[in-house]
């Protein structure tokens, strides 16, 4: 792996506050929706957050294998792995944004929970150079 190429994607993560997430549907068919990031920090691991009871968080029970897509105009970043239901109140009180109120009240909401990705294999566009590697 590209420590360079890991570093500028790492930068590219930062900076990604939406992404798309794949998921594996009922059917074994791909169901892919758009995700706020929370605080991403590298593509080792990304958390976002869903109710309980939602198609991903049902889907994410069945079948943990997810793929998540970070891009900026000139940048993508394709990451493959492995998600899991956070529901614990230290991961919901450590992930929360001020704005979730509008959406779950408050950080001890029973349908609040945390999704937390971990990369295992990256595939990118980063800066006009092409990357493929696993972690």
């Amino acid at each position: 792996m590209n420590e360079k190429i890991l570093e500028k994607a790492n930068n590219v993560i930062k900076n990604c506050t939406t992404a798309s997430v794949g998921v594996i549907d009922e059917n074994g068919f791909p169901s892919v929706s758009t995700v706020s990031l929370v605080r991403p920090d590298n593509v080792t691991e990304l958390y976002f957050t869903t109710n309980i009871g939602a198609n991903k968080e049902k889907r994410l029970q069945k079948n943990n294998k997810a793929s998540i897509c970070c891009y900026t105009k000139s940048d993508n970043i394709t990451l493959v792995g492995e998600a899991e239901v956070l529901t614990d109140q230290a991961s919901k009180d450590k992930y929360w944004l001020d704005w979730f109120k509008d959406i779950y009240g408050d950080k001890t909401a029973p349908d609040y929970c945390v999704i937390k990705f971990t990369t295992k294999r990256v595939s990118l566009w980063v800066d006009n150079e092409i990357a493929e590697f696993s972690l």
